[in-house]
């Protein structure tokens, strides 16, 4: 329709009228008629929504009249007064949106419908807030149209209030007090929408939240809108938390990186955690895969970033020996000194059985971190595991003379000797896994002479 009248309007000016066919004719009265019953419809709109601003404000005066007779008041009157004033604010909200959006409004006539739904939305916000303070019911749908209502209900005050007009100067400075303090309310929302496990809802809020100073660039210099009092990126992470529940992807990589600004250590680790967690859970091997890499990289010391290369490596590792053998030197050689990086490259090499390597990379990552556990016993169990291999080797073998006999039995026993300290150590960091440490210590003490400690190993053995 709108296209028809732009065209009979191009026509008008260009002077082709003079040359319009019947065709022409009918469809400028077709357009025409088009225009006056739009333009009827949208100040119907108008006019029933301002006939609801009116009467909310005749029930607010009921109101007001019942409860000033104090003890003698009519408490039922009164909630029927408030409830009937919720719906027909609510009811008014939506005729003046309707009909504000039809662009056949005069801007003349804007301020006014605008300042009407600026109080609906009002009456309606400090209802919906108060009930939620003292934790009875609300309407959560009611309170988030009354939220986008006053914002665009202060926005419009401003843009069509009329300069020459003094009757509005006062409700103008008012909006101006009163507009920016609106952005704290989509923080409000979007807790609430997250607290009920709504997260369109909640993405809604915090999307406006985020975006009002770019909506809204009359008031993006007010410092409540420049400095908010809640950070989006704590909201953020509540969302990504809860689509992270809910399983929804789409949601959580919508969030992810504003999440991650979070700054707390607890839900920054949750973030990089949960994305690998999911894209595995749904067997999406690659996309799993880059989500690790990223979390690495992200925190390559921390133990979300260990726990990647851990679980990389285990990937890799079921792979089979070449798999993990390419990861774990790309691993250490970009972390060389990451202490997992090191350990894991040490498993490489565990796997296949080099142990003197294996060794190596181990001791490494005891070096960089004297307290890491996985280190300490795996240098124990190589030391360990290569005497035992060697101790079999002997005794399957037929020695030429007793002197080559008694260098392996030395090697074997020095092995055994190599392995206990690494054993000790890893008993006092770890008492009560005594199923790790007590047999091996009491082969080895059985082995190197020590033969009370290797009693002593009995309790725990037997």
């Amino acid at each position: 329709m709108k296209k028809i009248i732009f065209a009979i309007a191009l026509a008008l000016l260009s002077g082709s009228v003079m040359a319009q066919t019947p065709e022409d004719k009918e469809a400028a009265k077709a357009a025409k008629a088009a225009l006056k019953e739009a333009t009827k419809q949208a100040n119907k709109l108008l006019s029933d929504g301002q006939k609801c601003a009116e009467e909310v404000r005749m029930l607010n005066q009921a109101i007001q009249m019942e409860q000033q007779k104090g003890e003698s008041s009519n408490d039922k009157l009164i909630l029927e007064n408030e409830a009937k004033k919720q719906s027909t604010s609510l009811e008014g909200i939506r005729l003046l949106t309707e009909a504000l959006a039809t662009e056949y409004i005069k801007d003349n006539k804007k301020f006014v419908a605008y300042k009407d739904m600026d109080e609906m939305a009002t009456t309606i916000l400090n209802n919906e807030l108060i009930n939620a303070s003292k934790k009875q019911p609300y309407d959560r749908a009611a309170l988030a149209a009354s939220i986008f209502a006053i914002t665009d209900a202060c926005h419009g005050q401003l843009v069509y209030a009329n300069p020459k007009d003094p009757s509005q100067e006062l409700i103008v400075q008012a909006v101006r007090l009163k507009f920016p303090k609106t952005h704290a309310y989509y923080a409000y929302l979007c807790q609430f929408c997250i607290e009920a496990g709504d997260l369109d809802g909640a993405q809604k809020a915090l999307d406006a939240y985020i975006n009002f100073p770019l909506n809204y660039p009359e008031v993006a210099d007010n410092e409540v809108v420049k400095n908010p009092e809640y950070p989006a990126a704590q909201f953020a992470f509540n969302i990504f938390y809860t689509a992270f529940n809910q399983k929804n992807m789409e949601l959580m990589d919508k969030y992810y990186d504003m999440a991650l600004q979070f700054d707390n250590k607890e839900s920054h680790d949750f973030v990089l955690r949960a994305k690998p967690q999911i894209l595995k859970d749904q067997g999406k091997t690659e996309e799993w895969i880059a989500a690790l890499q990223e979390m690495i990289a992200i925190a390559p010391d921390s133990e979300v970033g260990e726990i990647g290369m851990q679980q990389l490596m285990a990937h890799y590792n079921g792979i089979g020996n070449d798999a993990v053998d390419t990861y774990t030197q790309q691993l250490v050689e970009k972390y060389p000194n990451n202490k997992v990086a090191n350990y894991c490259r040490g498993f490489a090499f565990y796997a296949k059985n080099d142990f003197d390597k294996a060794i190596e990379f181990f001791q490494k990552s005891i070096d960089i971190d004297p307290n890491y556990v996985d280190g300490v016993y795996n240098c124990a169990y190589c030391y360990y595991q290569n005497a035992l291999e060697k101790a079999r080797a002997i005794s399957g073998k037929k020695m030429k003379s007793q002197a080559a006999i008694n260098e392996a039995e030395a090697e074997v026993k020095s092995l055994f000797a190599k392995a206990a300290p690494y054993f000790e150590r890893y008993r006092e960091m770890a008492p009560t896994e005594s199923d790790k440490w007590a047999g091996p210590l009491k082969v080895i003490y059985n082995n190197t002479g020590q033969k009370e400690k290797a009693a002593e190993m009995n309790a725990y053995t037997e």
